[in-house]
This record gives structure tokens, sequence and C-alpha cells, in this order.
């Protein structure tokens, strides 16, 4: 059984050449048992509840936050902390798998970068007020979310989209964060990547797709889906010299642990 650990089906759905049901059949046919639906900013909070609650038998989980990008407004992260605590209230808390995506991008800055590092820490106190993940985001800025991350300490986290070298690894390893591998670590040039990933240990590693971005090698250039995550775990296994079913079976397994 498989786990896309990171995807935006509201974004996927956007494009309106795939529906809802080819989602869920790709899913099925490639045994994807779990999938998280990542919120960006307030506007998807309820759409991204109502996903997965609609879904909760397809595996569907759905995760709260406000991308670096993104604005952040004392009243939006306000929207952040109430819209969470009346989800853990209620029957769909079981769902909620984390806090996230947050970090900083300074690759984008669409954001100036106080306003990221306000947000990113808010974010991480939410997730450690209720015992969630924190799902970071981090583009061209890896520095300088370990630093704020060692100072915050959140305890339980995943860099979603690793992008960063094997001591940047050691260090997000060393925080008890889960490193989670995207599509881009098949691509030919991805070598720090590639590197962190043979590095991981097992009982740390996620596997996602970030659909509809970071398609994996062969579909490269084609719109990502939820259900492509399957290439990126078998190049994963390929890369570490491991079987499918062993990695399958400690993604899983580290999957199941940070819901607990």
């Amino acid at each position: 059984m498989l786990i896309d650990s990171h995807a935006h089906f509201d974004l996927v759905l956007e494009g309106r050449d795939i529906t809802e049901a080819e989602i869920f059949s790709g899913l099925k046919e490639h045994s994807v048992a779990f999938s998280v639906q990542v919120s960006i900013d307030p506007a998807g909070f309820s759409w991204s509840r109502e996903f997965a609650a609609r879904n909760r038998d397809r595996g569907i989980l759905f995760t709260l936050g406000i991308h670096p990008s993104s604005p952040a407004s004392e009243k939006d992260l306000k929207n952040l902390a109430d819209f969470t605590a009346e989800v853990m209230a209620g029957r769909d808390a079981h769902l909620l798998f984390g806090i996230g995506e947050c970090g900083l991008d300074f690759y984008r800055m669409r954001q100036q970068r106080d306003v990221q590092e306000r947000s990113f820490e808010f974010q991480i106190d939410l997730a450690h007020r209720h015992s969630l993940p924190v799902i970071v985001h981090s583009r061209d800025a890896m520095a300088a979310a370990i630093d704020l991350l060692w100072r915050k300490k959140p305890g339980k986290g995943i860099m979603h989209c690793y992008s960063g070298t094997v001591p940047d690894a050691r260090s997000l390893l060393d925080l008890g964060f889960y490193l989670s591998f995207a599509g881009n670590v098949t691509y030919s040039k991805a070598h720090n990547l590639q590197d962190a990933a043979r590095y991981a240990p097992l009982d740390r590693i996620l596997i996602e797709t970030d659909a509809p971005f970071l398609t994996p090698v062969p579909l490269r250039g084609k719109q990502n889906r939820p259900h492509n995550v399957h290439h990126t775990y078998q190049f994963i296994a390929d890369l570490r010299g491991e079987s499918i079913s062993k990695l399958e079976k400690a993604v899983y397994e580290n999957f199941v642990r940070l819901r607990k």
C-alpha cells in the first residue's frame, strides 16, 4: 500500500482536465491507501475539510495551513487557529493530519521575510499545541528554516518536498523530523536530493507527489497526479538498493506513527 503524504487535490481539479472519479480510480489502481489534501490559505480550509470528510473511506486526510507565499495577516492567523480548534473538537479531528504547509520561500518572495517568519512561528506553535505534525515548505531558505526550527523545537514535523543536502538532512533528523521526497528526486540533475534519499533512515522517510507539481520521470512535463507517487517509490527503492515492498512498509509505518 502506498502513501501520498502531500498533494493539492483542489489545484489538480481546478485544471478541469480530470474528474474526481478519475483521480480516485487512479489511486485505487495503484494501491494508494492514504493521500493528504494540503491547504495553502484560509480560502481552502473548508474545501479541504469537506473533501476529506466526503472521501474518508478512500483514505483522504487533510491539513490546515498558510503557505509562505500566501498573505498571513493577524486575521488570517486567527482564522487558522479558530478553524483548527473547531476541527479538533469535532468528529473530523482524526482526519486532520497536520498544520501546513507553512515555512519560508525566498525564491518567490511574495511576502516579506518578517511576514513569512511570523506566520511560520505561529503555525509551529499551533501544531505543537494540538500535538500535530508541522508540515514545512522551504525553497531557497533551508538554512533559515532549519535555524528557526531549532529555535522553536516543534516536536513532530515533516520537511515537505525535501530539497536540501545531506548535512541539512542530518540537522532535521536530529530535530526528530521526517523527510518527504517528491518527484523532483527522480530528475537527472538532482544529485543532492538523491544523496539525501540514500542517507535518510528508513524510519524517517515519506513520499509525496505535491500534485499537480513536480511530476516524476518518466512523466515529467505533464501535470502531476496523486497516483503518480508510485514512480517515486520505485525510483527511491532502486536508488537505495531496497525492495519496493520494504520501502512501502516503512513509509506506511512512518505515516501511521505521525498520526498518533
